[in-house]
């Protein structure tokens, strides 16, 4: 109970650090929305925009929203170095509402579609960058992995919402399942506005950058909830310090002093995630428990497989500052890759499946999925990178994400998933490369948990003579 009561209390005391998070982390519940409606889409050729237009021209609007993205991390990349935060929420808040607007006026317009879809990539990728920086370097160390989380977790609650909304709409012709998304998008826009202009404090990291040194210390003490300087607040200053002098002897390049191996592990946490969810292995988890509930047309698996992986999501997201990143990460990633491989040699020896079988096999994937593999890359890539490196090192992992989910949908949008023969092909494809990057992930990936923000550059980056640190995590006593 003990351990309970000092962990909420602790939480009470640090609450602002969430709250300052929540403009952008509203934002990205919203583009789940639009993820869902590409990656996770169960109804994409009976929504109206698509009516009378090539595959080829609908294949092309989807990826818009990933290539959007990638050039929404890149411009974030360039103005997070320039500008505070509230000033980039205003940007990509600005984005998202004129893709919700557009899909609100005109939703069965295939090209006001396209443009909605560009501005909400657009918000996405810059959003991400956005809070991924902001929440590393405001987050203290003992909940960063838990907040962090939940930015993945939130994600998932707007692919889930998107998954309940589409058949919901196919069932009254007046209604259109865009317009539904699009009216959600314009309330939440304008609650995470609101949220964000008075609950936004900047970081620290970025004020001591800017030679703000005295505004740095007042927002540590509002983001702790402190009246006055703490021994605490002025060890954290002190950090905050000592971690960008160290910055200061490194060069630009992403791939020196050090950078490259967490920029190596952080592409494959995120290509790791591509291949437990993507676009051929959900319309494969989507045709197979249609089949378990009888439900050919108005499916509702999507809301099923995806409440699963939110409920169970929530036990791990809290464990994540407990027992650890990396065996939470290997270990969900061995298994799904594992679940992955079994499936797939079942579907290619036997013909014919059980359905109650393959439906509920699935369901269990669902839940193992949720462990770690997908919501572990961002704790990491919040605190695995230099301050001076860390912007372009994102944009990076976020491009191969981008690229990988953009592959997996252009080379099987035209496919027939209602053939279970390609099933067996698909699952393997998926769960090999998932073993392998587990076995790697076990040799190479190091652990973070309870170590502040430069600890954890230091233990990614293996360079004690840059980053001065221990082997037990414990900060040089040079400084």
């Amino acid at each position: 109970m003990g351990g309970c009561t000092e962990w909420c209390e602790r939480s009470q005391k640090n609450k602002m650090q969430t709250n300052t998070l929540l403009s952008g982390i509203a934002t990205l519940v919203m583009c789940g929305f639009f993820v869902g409606s590409s990656i996770f889409n169960v109804h994409l050729r009976y929504q109206s925009w698509t009516l009378g237009h090539s595959d080829s021209v609908l294949l092309l609007i989807v990826n818009l929203f990933y290539v959007a993205a990638f050039a929404g991390s890149l411009v974030g990349a360039f103005l997070i170095h320039h500008y505070e935060k509230l000033f980039l929420s205003r940007i990509y808040l600005l984005m998202l509402a004129i893709a919700s607007i557009l899909w609100t006026i005109i939703p069965t317009d295939t090209l006001g579609t396209a443009f909605a879809r560009v501005f909400a990539g657009f918000a996405y990728g810059m959003a991400y960058l956005a809070v991924l920086i902001h929440g590393g370097e405001v987050l203290i160390k003992e909940h960063r992995g838990m907040v962090i989380g939940c930015i993945n977790h939130v994600l998932f609650f707007g692919i889930i919402a998107h998954g309940a909304v589409s058949p919901v709409a196919l069932t009254d012709i007046n209604l259109e399942s865009t317009r539904i998304i699009g009216i959600i998008g314009i309330m939440v826009t304008l609650f995470a506005t609101l949220i964000g202009q008075f609950m936004t404090y900047e970081s620290p990291v970025f004020l001591v950058q800017k030679g703000r040194d005295a505004e740095a210390i007042q927002s540590l003490m509002k983001l702790r909830l402190e009246s006055m300087e703490t021994i605490e607040i002025r060890e954290a200053y002190i950090d905050i310090k000592v971690m960008l002098q160290e910055d200061s002897l490194a060069t630009g390049s992403i791939l020196a002093d050090g950078n490259w191996r967490p920029l190596l592990l952080l592409c494959l946490g995120k290509l790791a995630a591509v291949f437990s969810f993507n676009a051929a292995l959900n319309q494969v988890q989507l045709s197979v428990v249609d089949l378990l509930y009888d439900l050919p047309y108005y499916s509702i698996s999507g809301a099923v497989i995806l409440c699963i992986r939110m409920v169970g999501g929530l036990f791990f997201v809290y464990i994540v500052d407990l027992v650890g990143r990396k065996p939470q990460q290997v270990l969900s990633t061995f298994l799904c890759g594992a679940m992955l491989i079994s499936l797939g040699i079942v579907y290619l020896v036997f013909d014919n499946v059980d359905k109650n079988v393959g439906g509920s096999l699935f369901l269990v994937y669902a839940l193992l999925a949720c462990t770690g593999v997908t919501l572990v890359p961002d704790v990491h890539q919040s605190e695995a990178f230099p301050t001076g490196k860390k912007a372009a090192s994102i944009v990076v992992v976020q491009l191969i994400e981008s690229a990988a989910q953009i592959l997996f949908i252009s080379v099987t949008f035209t496919w027939n998933f209602e053939n279970t023969a390609i099933y067996g092909g698909i699952l393997l494809t998926c769960g090999i490369p998932l073993i392998l990057i587990a076995i790697l992930l076990f040799v190479m990936l190091p652990e973070t948990i309870k170590l502040t923000l430069r600890q954890s550059r230091a233990a990614f980056a293996r360079k004690p003579s840059i980053y001065e640190i221990s082997s037990d995590g414990k900060e040089s006593p040079y400084y």
